[in-house]
């Protein structure tokens, strides 16, 4: 993994982990701002997510990816949950030969857009997070410009695949968040 994305995940990680220290136990039943989740089913996805992106760049069968799925990945400390799968997940990435394809979901794409995806979904559903708490989306400048200047294609085309709702542009100028959350439908 080059240094680039690494520190975007870097970012995108803190990005999630300040949205996800600031969950009450409250908060776990309540609405996320991801359609038809609470908070509680939309921190196990992405706890799950760091579970099957390993399991894809380690080449694993699509059966076993789609089987967690099903899983409770919450565990009884939320930071804990998310920080084992994802530091297994860091370690493939690095590990990887980023070029080769996996077979995710959506079709055969090579492992250093997984990582993308990756980084999307911790920022994104961090928006989502946040917004099921009634918090601001702790997302830093630098991360929202390389999401908006690099991965911003990537939104539009997984939107396409049903990954997102269709972007939400404007010929207002935004910030490089706004333009985030927009080009994702948020």
């Amino acid at each position: 993994m080059d240094s680039i994305m690494a520190c975007g995940l870097d970012r995108a990680e803190a990005c999630w982990v300040t949205a996800l220290e600031r969950v009450a136990e409250a908060d776990l039943t309540r609405r996320s701002g991801a359609e038809g989740w609470t908070n509680a089913e939309l921190i196990n996805h992405l706890i799950g997510g760091g579970v099957r992106y390993t399991l894809l760049l380690r080449q694993a069968d699509t059966a076993e990816v789609e089987a967690t799925r099903s899983r409770n990945h919450l565990g009884d400390d939320l930071l804990k949950a998310f920080w084992a799968p994802e530091l297994t997940f860091r370690d493939a990435a690095g590990e990887s030969d980023l070029d080769r394809p996996v077979a995710h979901r959506i079709g055969e794409i090579p492992g250093t857009q997984l990582v993308q995806m990756r980084i999307l979904e911790l920022a994104l559903h961090a928006a989502d997070l946040a917004r099921g708490t009634g918090h601001d989306w702790p997302i830093d400048d630098t991360l929202a410009e390389f999401i908006s200047t690099e991965l911003g294609e990537l939104i539009i085309a997984l939107g396409s695949e049903g990954g997102y709702k269709a972007p939400r542009l404007s010929g207002k100028s935004t910030s490089h968040a706004q333009r985030v959350l927009l080009l994702s439908g948020r």
